[in-house]
């Protein structure tokens, strides 16, 4: 069945995903995308005739008679645009983090049980090709059990100043090693440190593995890597590569992948289709990486350096 999609947000981030729903459109049977900016000026960047354009968001589902809504505004604005867009009956795909706090994303989750509509959030490198394929080799047993993962995301650019690395980067970290842990939660943030601009955070898991991540904005260089270190080997991912990544156990291997989509597009898709086989988080998982972020952004601004702290499940 053709549907209708919104993007509501036509910044840096949500130009990006107008251009990916353009690529993806015959694939998802999109007959009408609009987007949506309280800021006409936004508009200018998009040169597509394709693309509606209205000024609204509190309008654009009626307008536009539309299925579904995609939300790229400021992280504060997540839990009010999402609770509404729920309300007014279509799915919702909001940017991480859904909410700034678990108690709103509690409520996201609520609301959309009791409407009856989707709400998937945008963690996107669950979708990457290589990490998809790195996951299906760490199953397998080609490095051994996990002993630590190191996840790096750190940019030139500056950062939103309304924003926290914590929520807007490290999310996707701890968001990967539930993907990659299958689940598992972890037992306590052993150290948090940094500012909102950059942080360094260490959870401990299950059977002593450790994970570390670091992440900020205004960085020297561009840094995006992920390391999982097993008994028997490691697998390193260069994020920015779609197409190959290194395991190093006896050797240096180059494993090559055959992506269809970049991972923006790709998540997207699983959005709009559905598929039975996603890797899409659950609800359940999205909430468990709010609650982690807040516990460690909670401690940062309230110690500057943590002590070990058992988090609540």
């Amino acid at each position: 069945m053709p549907q209708r999609v919104g993007v509501v947000g036509c910044g840096r981030w949500g130009l990006k995903h107008l251009r990916a729903l353009e690529k993806v459109a015959e694939e998802a049977d999109i007959e009408c995308i609009v987007a949506c900016d309280v800021h006409p000026t936004a508009f200018t960047r998009i040169g597509s005739d394709r693309i509606l354009l209205h000024h609204d968001p509190h309008t654009l589902v009626e307008q536009f008679d539309l299925d579904s809504v995609i939300v790229a505004t400021p992280n504060e604005t997540h839990y009010e645009l999402g609770t509404m867009f729920l309300n007014k009956k279509v799915d919702v795909f909001l940017e991480k983090p859904i909410a700034t706090t678990f108690d709103h994303a509690s409520s996201l989750v609520s609301t959309s049980v009791h409407v009856g509509k989707t709400l998937k959030s945008g963690f996107l490198l669950r979708f990457h090709p290589c990490i998809v394929d790195a996951r299906t080799q760490i199953r397998a047993g080609k490095i051994g059990a996990i002993q630590s993962i190191r996840y790096s995301k750190n940019v030139q650019r500056q950062g939103d100043h309304t924003a926290h690395a914590l929520d807007t980067l490290a999310i996707h970290g701890i968001d990967l090693v539930e993907f990659l842990l299958d689940g598992q939660t972890p037992l306590r943030i052993s150290e948090v440190v940094g500012s909102r601009a950059s942080c360094a955070l260490t959870l401990e898991y299950p059977d002593q593995v450790e994970i570390s991540i670091d992440v900020g904005w205004e960085a020297e260089v561009d840094v995006a890597e992920l390391e999982v270190m097993g008994r028997n080997g490691k697998i390193l991912v260069k994020l920015q590569e779609h197409e190959r990544y290194e395991i190093l156990d006896d050797e240096v291997t180059i494993r090559s992948v055959e992506p269809n989509h970049t991972p923006l597009e790709a998540v997207l898709l699983d959005f709009l289709t559905s598929d039975s086989t996603s890797f899409a988080a659950s609800t359940g998982s999205i909430l468990r990486t709010i609650k982690c972020v807040e516990q460690a952004r909670l401690q940062l601004t309230a110690q500057g350096r943590s002590k070990t702290r058992e988090l609540k499940r």
